[in-house]
């Protein structure tokens, strides 16, 4: 089917849904009146009536559905697919737009909020969902809602704040892999004006795929968090909120499978056993795993100047330090090790000035100042033969028959990665004489960046009838930023090939190396929405988004560094929500058009990832998002998405390299299930059933859909289930559940660092998990 022709039978949808309700005719039949709130764009507003492409979850929502980490959000959100490899390490794909990078110097995507306040940076934006008041995905560039790294949209979680009155909660549980959690919240109100809330959670979970070789099994968890938060109200017209943040990380390791190269006894089944090592002395012998703490300051403030006015504040402050260790190769002997020691810490403060008099006129504007400044160490050993082995097959010595010729010995024994060739060949081929390869051959190398932006917006609605209103945005944002780095050893030359580093990227006498630059640039927003009856809002958006201009260093430029442009998309979006009898429908359609796109590629000869352009690429897609009362019983939620995203063929005539490839992580098709049925309601309580259901299609885990084999995930589906017991007061509940009941087996990343060595590695996804929980209110 052509996008036209899906198109078409989107607007046939939107155009049969409201006389789509006679399913939901029950004795009661009135309109939903209760939709969710959101503050999107800054103000609160019912879903309904925001003319951009939201998915919101409220605290019920969140419930129905068990959202308790952001993958179990992306499972029923449409056009997002999150993948977490360990929390400092968490892929977030929005319509197939990636973020991910560690780099210091690299800028997000896909924005992460956590009450207004920037967590984009990769290394400490994966955050534990916890006494959460809502979830929004904002979709499409938000230039004036979101500002930095809203390139496709942005996530905004916001967190309970403290209420005026006492009440607390608790919870605990049980599951198998020997998983337990804990967690709640005390609220304590002070005076009638002032409270504090306090809460915390503890989930820990024992890894799923067996290592065999050195540390605990692989992909498990281990998150400690906890959050106080003191609000006040000391006049009618002025509010804020004080909000501390602190979360601790640890677990034993991504389970880097290697796809060609089986452990001893064992296959290279991804879900299988896997075999992977440290070379002793490395970084301490701390070991494989993570060890992340991130931990941050927020205070909101909102002041009713007049009845017109209002001035809101967004201040805060945040840090992350993150160390993880890992075997990137996973070929099951000590070949060689990456670390990865991330540190980062950001200030930021935003002040907005609203007005809305009632009339038919309201706007905002307002000023952002953010500086951050993050940290990048790269350590590595290696096993020098085996590293040397690698550099042959991947053709660096030049033909390996004739090297073996040259040399004297069989060419499998220049290759062989098991028993590898213990001689230096670059020695023996200039006369040098045998020269022994080590087997603890360490270097490191660094990158770090600041970012200093100055931002201006402003965004104005005006009702051009009581049904029209037109909204125009604008952001100026003016940038200062500077790259820095080093590269070396301190074991003098590697004997592979005697340079001053092996792998990593070398400074000169390993000083370090730095680089900086200016930049500004303008985004913007307009969009139409239109009451076309009391049941149903269209709205149209067209909007540019741009992801901030690059400095990064890169080995293959004689300065040592490189500029990226700005990556500048733009999108137009058309869409509808529906208030049905017992239910509501959102639907849209979208195209968006990219340029200069900007994937990275991994240099195995420097074990850095370069940013590359990429040139043009376009995405269409609809996405549909429907909610019912089914019966007074039976509530359903459903969600569809259809998004072609692709790099175009040619950009201004010339063939692209990565043309006509999708976009990584980006599924054509996906859509879920959720439903609440209460099964029994007696006297004594009520049992509720709450299955749900999430599909995907295939996707490609890198942007060269041909360049290893298993780059392609085929299309799974994941079903989960609870069955809860709430006692008649709805204070004290119990319930059981499972995940992934159908233990189906699916790939969360494939490639990674070991396919730049022609050695792919795979990482699985969660098997059936299940357990119990219990808990109480008060």
């Amino acid at each position: 089917m052509t996008f036209k022709a899906r198109l078409s039978a989107c607007a046939a949808l939107l155009a049969l849904a409201p006389a789509s309700t006679a399913f939901a005719q029950t004795e009661v039949n009135e309109q939903v009146t209760d939709v969710i709130t959101v503050t999107t764009q800054f103000r609160e507003q019912s879903l309904a009536d925001v003319p951009i492409n939201v998915s919101a979850f409220n605290e019920e929502l969140i419930e129905r559905l068990d959202i308790r980490n952001m993958e179990d959000m992306a499972l029923f959100t449409p056009g997002l697919v999150i993948q977490e490899q360990s929390p400092n390490n968490t892929g977030y794909s929005l319509r197939g737009i990636t973020t991910d990078s560690g780099v210091s110097t690299a800028e997000a995507r896909v924005a992460m909020f956590q009450d207004g306040l920037s967590i984009s940076r990769s290394r400490g934006s994966y955050v534990e969902l916890f006494d959460i008041e809502r979830l929004e995905v904002a979709k499409g560039p938000q230039p004036t809602l979101f500002g930095r790294g809203a390139l496709i949209g942005g996530i905004n979680i916001i967190q309970n704040k403290a209420a005026f009155e006492n009440s607390a909660s608790v919870f605990a549980g049980l599951g198998n892999y020997d998983a337990y959690e804990v967690g709640g919240h005390v609220n304590y109100a002070i005076a009638d004006a002032y409270g504090l809330r306090v809460a915390a959670v503890n989930r820990v979970r024992d890894g799923y795929i067996p290592n065999l070789g050195d540390g605990d099994d692989l992909q498990g968890r281990d998150v400690l968090a906890g959050r106080v938060v003191f609000s006040g109200e000391p006049t009618s017209s002025f509010s804020f909120d004080l909000i501390g943040n602190w979360q601790q990380d640890s677990g034993p390791g991504s389970s880097f499978k290697s796809g060609v190269i089986a452990p001893q006894g064992g296959s290279t089944n991804p879900y299988s056993a896997a075999d992977l090592r440290v070379i002793d002395g490395f970084e301490s012998n701390q070991g494989l795993g993570l060890d992340r703490t991130v931990w941050g300051i927020t205070a909101l403030t909102s002041w009713d100047i007049n009845p017109s006015w209002n001035l809101s504040t967004v201040t805060g402050y945040r840090e992350y330090d993150s160390v993880e260790i890992f075997d990137p190769l996973g070929i099951g002997f000590e070949a060689l090790n990456f670390g990865e020691d991330a540190t980062g810490r950001q200030t930021s403060h935003e002040m907005r000035l609203s007005f809305d008099n009632g009339g038919r006129f309201t706007a905002f504007g307002g000023v952002t100042y953010f500086y951050e400044a993050n940290t990048q160490r790269i350590p590595a050993i290696y096993n020098e033969a085996v590293t040397q082995a690698l550099f042959v097959r991947l053709g660096q010595f030049g033909n390996v028959n004739t090297l073996a010729g040259l040399l004297g010995v069989p060419a499998s024994a220049l290759t062989d990665l098991a028993n590898p060739f213990p001689y230096s060949i670059a020695a023996l081929s200039q006369g040098i004489g045998l020269v022994p390869l080590r087997p603890n051959y360490t270097e490191e190398s660094a990158n770090a960046g600041s970012t200093e932006a100055l931002d201006f917006f402003a965004d104005a609605s005006f009702d051009v009838t009581d049904r029209l209103t037109v909204t125009a945005g604008l952001r100026y944002t003016d940038e200062s930023k500077n790259a820095s780095g080093y590269g070396g050893t301190s074991m003098g030359p590697n004997r592979v090939t005697f340079g001053p580093a092996l792998i990593l990227t070398s400074s000169p006498n390993g000083a370090e190396i730095s680089s900086s630059a200016d930049f500004d640039d303008w985004t913007y927003r307009v969009n139409a929405a239109y009451e076309v009856s009391d049941r149903m809002n269209a709205w149209v958006s067209y909007a540019r988004g741009r992801s901030p201009d690059l400095i990064s260093i890169d080995s293959n430029s004689p300065t040592l560094f490189s500029t990226s442009p700005a990556e500048i998309v733009d999108s137009l979006e058309v869409g509808a929500f529906f208030t049905l009898d017992r239910g509501t429908l959102t639907a849209s359609i979208y195209e968006s058009k990219y340029d200069n796109f900007r994937t990275s590629v991994f240099d195995p000869l420097t074990s850095t990832f370069v940013p590359q352009n990429s040139g043009s690429a376009t995405q269409r897609g609809l996405e549909l998002q429907g909610d019912f009362r089914i019966t007074d019983t039976l509530d359903l939620m459903a969600t569809y998405s259809y998004n072609l995203a692709k790099f175009d063929k040619t950009s201004n005539g010339v063939a692209q390299e990565l043309g006509g490839n999708r976009f990584r992580y980006a599924p054509e098709y996906s859509f879920s299930l959720g439903a609440r049925w209460e099964a029994l309601t007696r006297p004594w309580g009520t049992v509720t059933i709450l299955p749900s259901f999430s599909w995907q299609s295939h996707v490609f885990t890198d942007n060269d859909n041909d360049r290893f084999v298993g780059v392609r995930q085929d299309s799974y589906g994941l079903l989960r289930a609870r069955v809860r017991y709430d006692d008649p007061s709805e204070r004290y509940f119990a319930e059981i559940y499972g995940n992934n009941i159908a233990d189906q087996e699916y790939l969360i990343d494939a490639g990674n660092t070991g396919a730049g060595f022609g050695l792919p590695t795979f990482i699985a996804g969660a098997p059936r998990t299940y357990g119990f929980r219990i808990g109480a209110s008060f």
